[in-house]
């Protein structure tokens, strides 16, 4: 991004064939933050009008610039946060975006309609897969618009559950309105900003529980936070938010009402080893990872990972004196 220190710089695009003016920018003001600060691609071109001066900010020295100049990286995020939102949303999803397109959806709750951005999943190229099953893809992260959230009454929801509410859960819903108004008095973040992702996964766990959904799907949101939360280095937060998904897992292994496939009980079993993994517990990531290898019919693939992750705990639990066989502790019956 710059900063102009003198001069004019004057932003235009062309539209239809015609270049258009959009802004002169002047001393004090900024060009690119936008793109600096959430990842956008540049939507306008900058040329000097007259003899100009810009000091250039990129990712190398913004950490060392936000130190020395505090309240010069307050200007900056007030300058990105108050920009015009039909802006923002001409330059995050404008329709050149390669990923994503506009859609007009209804409430279940309130029955407002609103916009959302729907992802064109055609188009996602998967690079590889995390050991918990996190997919990572090129170029883009759909997890940042997985949730849909209501504008008018809050409601939210991963966008695969978005619609689907039984009359029980749109009657809690409907009269917990006040009370998520109240506890999510205002969504500042952008639509696509990793802000925004995070807190429509927690608007979406407040609903989760207002509405007494099943454990697996809160478990799943917890999940996604935990990985929203590492992707911004908040490293306690993702270890609490895989603990709070682990136990909703564990609630879903145990005690759910659903009848899970030989495929959904071993995928479940294997994450719930690694969420154990990944905390550190390691007598319950041994007996999890055991689980998903007995499972009759089961992945020969998922099987195979299950072992190196069992040779993996086993090493890791030596080297730190923890007990590496036995159960998980769980007085559950059942599975």
């Amino acid at each position: 991004m710059y900063i102009v220190l003198q001069g004019k710089i004057e932003l235009s695009k062309v539209t239809g064939g015609q270049r258009e003016v959009q802004a002169l920018v002047g001393p004090g003001e900024f060009i690119g933050q936008s793109s600096l600060l959430e990842g956008l691609s540049r939507q306008s071109d900058a040329r000097a009008v007259e003899d100009s001066l810009v000091l250039v900010i990129n990712e190398e020295n913004l950490e060392q610039v936000i130190k020395m100049h505090p309240q010069l990286a307050a200007k900056i995020m007030r300058a990105s946060r108050d920009k015009p939102p039909a802006q923002k949303e001409t330059l995050r999803t404008g329709s050149g975006h390669p990923f994503l397109y506009q859609s007009e959806v209804k409430c279940p709750v309130c029955s407002t309609i609103f916009t959302v951005h729907k992802v064109f999943e055609h188009k996602l190229s998967v690079t590889g897969q995390d050991s918990d099953f996190r997919q990572r893809y090129r170029d883009f992260e759909p997890l940042l618009y997985s949730v849909w959230v209501c504008p008018a009454c809050f409601y939210a929801n991963q966008r695969t559950d978005f619609p689907n509410l039984s009359a029980r859960q749109k009657k809690l819903l409907q009269d917990g309105k006040a009370e998520r108004q109240r506890a999510f008095p205002e969504m500042m973040a952008a639509p696509g900003t990793p802000e925004f992702a995070l807190q429509a996964h927690r608007l979406a766990l407040f609903n989760s529980e207002q509405m007494a959904a099943e454990p697996d799907k809160i478990a799943r949101l917890w999940l996604h936070l935990a990985w929203l939360y590492e992707d911004g280095e908040q490293k306690e937060a993702a270890l609490d938010a895989r603990a709070r998904a682990l136990e909703y897992f564990r609630q879903a292994y145990f005690n759910s009402s659903r009848k899970l496939s030989t495929k959904q009980e071993q995928q479940l079993a294997y994450l719930i080893g690694e969420l154990h993994f990944r905390l550190g517990q390691y007598a319950g990531a041994l007996d999890f990872f055991r689980r998903s290898v007995v499972v009759r019919g089961g992945s020969a693939a998922l099987n195979e990972q299950a072992r190196d992750r069992i040779a993996l705990t086993r090493k890791l639990a030596k080297s730190t004196s923890q007990p590496a066989a036995g159960s998980s502790g769980a007085e559950e019956t059942g599975r």
